[in-house]
């Protein structure tokens, strides 16, 4: 267990079912902050998808208190084929933490939990983005020794692809 900055002690651990519907709660706020209105039904179902996974393709793990009452950080990561490292990588889908939580060191214990759980594997890298402006994010992902790639990403929504 590691401690954030404010010494209130942080768990991380695995997603359980008994989480599917907080975390969702989580990245519905992520998602309204951009903008985007992902129904909270979808990221209910997808979590329960995360759950049942099992470490497969995908993994989510929660930030919480030592006296847990509601996930208050969740990280999702993707396994995947990657060009850029030419093999086995992570890409992190989602990092987030409730306001109220900001600031304590619990992004920075996600993403190293991510870290520590992948070097011992074959995994050859991490992939992910950060939202342009989201300068706490760029810091973070610096210190830990990741590197800005020349790249820029863009979606196309179901909904859209049917207009």
């Amino acid at each position: 267990m590691r401690s954030n900055a404010n010494d209130a002690p942080a768990l991380v651990r695995r997603l359980e079912e008994r989480d599917v519907e907080g975390v969702a709660v989580l990245f519905e706020e992520d998602m309204k902050a951009l903008g985007v209105n992902t129904p909270r039904r979808r990221l209910i179902k997808l979590m329960q998808k995360v759950f049942e996974d099992d470490g497969q393709s995908c993994l989510c793990w929660i930030a919480e208190s030592e006296a847990p009452t509601f996930p208050f950080g969740a990280i999702l990561v993707n396994l995947y084929n990657s060009i850029t490292f030419g093999g086995p990588s992570l890409w992190i889908e989602g990092l987030y933490v409730n306001p109220l939580h900001r600031r304590k060191g619990i992004g920075r214990l996600l993403v190293e939990h991510v870290i520590d759980w992948a070097a011992p594997r074959d995994f050859y890298g991490v992939d992910l983005e950060a939202y342009h402006g989201n300068t706490p994010a760029a810091i973070l992902y610096r210190s830990l020794g990741f590197r800005r790639l020349g790249r820029e990403r863009f979606s196309l929504s179901a909904e859209d692809m049917k207009d």
